[in-house]
């Protein structure tokens, strides 16, 4: 590892909603169990925006470097049997101690999965965030004993690996967009339910298809108003996932409606999610 640089580029938050600065700074070192990835990608995901205003769980000290998922090359590897098993492989990683917008990061093995040489850096750096959140709804939404679940925001990547998660798993879902360009692109990719919220049937609308399917969750990554417009929509006894907030507005509900229909809301987190999960059979 003396041929590697002793500091490298990253972008540095300083504190919450003060903007990234580009700096230097140094190099880390992996230590027992790690690798030294040499970052080749990393995307910008809702949750990585919350974490540039101080919004995101994992509480890392400031200055801290965003990017919670990439993908690189390992270009050093800590003692231990899997980190020497991944030196100069090319993989895709989640973030551990700090995040991965830099020329370098330390992840642990075990948060790291090799990529084929077909898989370019960049697919591959989306790699964690939403497969295992599609994985996770889905799993929550057979836990439940439920056949049906209304997905907000379904007209981006996460919503499309929703709803190719859910046909394997034999889940119909209700897909939830803003503009009729998505009802039409969705549409024509073989989605059957694809509802626009801005057309002036929509809450109509959805609560009919609720009634119809027997529809009692919903994946809600927009908060605000939409969460009172699910809770009138879905059936009595029902229950709705809050992963998300891209609304920037609180979730609203009606007392009522959540009294005498029996609903209930939940935070989401796919951290914690995955934390609770001992073995493959629970990712079903």
């Amino acid at each position: 590892m003396t041929d590697l640089p002793q500091t490298m580029r990253a972008l540095v938050l300083h504190e919450a909603g003060g903007g990234l600065r580009l700096e230097d700074v140094a190099c880390p070192v992996p230590t027992p169990g790690e690798v030294l990835v040499r970052v080749a990608a990393s995307p910008i995901n809702p949750s990585d925006l919350a974490m540039l205003e101080g919004e995101y769980g994992l509480g890392w000290p400031y200055p801290l470097i965003p990017g919670l998922e990439g993908a690189g090359q390992v270009v050093a590897a800590g003692a231990g049997f899997l980190a020497g098993r991944l030196r100069d492989k090319r993989v895709a990683m989640a973030a551990a101690k700090q995040g991965l917008w830099a020329e370098y990061a330390v992840v642990p093995a075990t948060q790291c999965v090799p990529l084929p040489d077909s898989l370019p850096f960049g697919a591959g750096a989306s790699s964690f965030v939403n497969p295992l959140t599609a994985i996770a709804l889905v799993a929550e939404v057979r836990r439940a004993k439920q056949n049906c679940a209304i997905s907000t925001a379904a007209g981006g990547a996460l919503g499309a690996m929703i709803r190719k998660r859910a046909a394997d798993k034999g889940v119909t879902i209700i897909n939830v967009v803003r503009k009729e360009a998505t009802v039409a692109a969705l549409t024509a990719e073989g989605a059957r339910y694809v509802l626009n919220e801005t057309a002036p049937d929509f809450d109509e609308t959805l609560k009919a298809l609720c009634k119809e399917l027997r529809c009692r969750m919903a994946f809600d990554a927009v908060g605000g108003s939409m969460t009172f417009r699910l809770t009138e929509a879905l059936r009595g006894q029902g229950q709705i996932l809050i992963y998300g907030g891209l609304s920037g507005k609180a979730a609203s509900v009606h007392p009522g409606t959540m009294i005498f229909k029996g609903l209930q809301i939940k935070g989401f987190w796919l951290s914690k999610w995955l934390a609770q999960k001992t073995c493959r059979r629970c990712f079903c």
